[in-house]
């Protein structure tokens, strides 16, 4: 089998967690597979970097269409161009398109099947959790078109399937859960990296998405905040990831002293962070999976999740849960994550059970 993949989103110079999940479920399906050929295919004015371990793997071919990404984003929305056809132009004919996530591909395959990896639905939920410029992308992109014409859907959760089919009236036999492995080779600490002692408390709690108003993060600033008045937690710091926005962190009055703020961590700094925390908060809105907390789990730190989305299915074994909507009850939730012992227990789940559901979903479409 010939596959296309839209390997994008594996290609931004910090992937994020679709683009990791991106290259972790190419990266398996093309070992599992050597028989199959992946054609991992990228457009922009100049030449896109992949993963290095995914281009190592001898049937994975990496084809690049030169041209702006604007200008491919103005054919694709006026629906003068097709990804799939003008890659198989330079490729030959191809069995199947995969799309690991939402993109500018214009008109799908008429003639080969394709399969779309939903991570969630919340710019459908709740629009207001982002800017904009993000709704605007989600309409120029056609999401909801890509998500009812794709062959096959693949959903990352039993929440994110049930509320495909509730939100976009699918049939539910067009969509199946894949099973995300549990841990991330990009996250891995190099043994040799250390947090700068001048940069990072001595005793502190992680959360992230600061710029993100679905990550919640004044909750666990909320919460750390009142924590810190009781007894015994007056040494507890909040390290909180993302760009400032807003209030104390845009820097219209100065931060307090407890509350750290890393704007943009590399994967190095990001996975010391997460195994020198002593509790890891993660109080979003909505979630379609929540990889984070399997971040944070793979270093042992005891998590605390919101009871919002998929997180209180997909969370690690050992999570603690709390109301998104109530500090008072993360104050309690944190105070145990900080006095358990580190038992967080990680999926069963491998890329290799992963690339299974992923190939069986792109064989039974053809």
């Amino acid at each position: 089998m010939r596959i296309i993949v839209d390997a994008r989103p594996l290609a931004l110079p910090m992937q994020g967690g679709v683009g990791r999940v991106a290259e972790e479920l190419v990266r398996a399906l093309a070992a599992a597979h050597p028989e199959d050929e992946l054609i991992c295919a990228t457009t922009g004015s100049a030449i896109s970097v992949l993963p290095p371990k995914l281009l190592e793997l001898p049937n994975v071919k990496h084809v690049h269409l030169k041209i702006p990404n604007k200008l491919w984003s103005a054919a694709c929305i006026l629906n003068r161009v097709s990804f799939f056809e003008q890659i198989e132009q330079r490729c030959g004919k191809t069995d199947a398109f995969l799309m690991p996530n939402l993109g500018f591909v214009g008109c799908l395959p008429k003639n080969a099947p394709s399969v779309l990896l939903l991570h969630d639905l919340s710019f459908l939920i709740e629009p207001r959790w982002f800017t904009f410029k993000q709704r605007l992308w989600h309409k120029a992109v056609k999401a909801h078109d890509l998500i009812r014409k794709a062959t096959r859907l693949l959903a990352v959760s039993e929440t994110t399937k049930r509320d495909a089919i509730s939100l976009l009236n699918l049939s539910e036999e067009k969509i199946s859960v894949i099973p995300l492995g549990s841990t991330l080779a990009e996250k891995s600490l190099d043994p040799s990296y250390q947090l700068p002692v001048t940069s990072y408390p001595d005793h502190f709690v992680l959360a992230l998405g600061l710029d993100d108003p679905r990550k919640n993060s004044a909750t666990a600033i909320e919460a750390v905040k009142i924590l810190r008045q009781k007894n015994g937690y007056e040494d507890v710091a909040l390290v909180v990831v993302g760009a400032p926005l807003g209030g104390v962190r845009a820097g219209t009055k100065p931060a307090p002293a407890w509350l750290r703020i890393i704007p943009h961590p590399t994967d190095t700094e990001l996975a010391a962070l997460y195994q020198n925390a002593a509790a890891f908060l993660y109080p979003s809105w909505y979630e379609g999976y929540g990889l984070p907390l399997h971040e944070a789990a793979r270093h042992g730190t005891p998590c605390v999740a919101s009871t919002a989305g998929a997180l209180p299915e997909t969370a690690p074994l050992g999570t603690l849960f709390a109301n998104p909507a109530k500090p008072q009850h993360w104050i309690e939730a944190t105070k145990l994550a900080l006095n358990q012992e580190r038992r967080i227990i990680l999926s069963q789940n491998t890329w290799n059970q992963a690339a299974l559901a992923l190939h069986q979903a792109l064989t039974s479409a053809s």
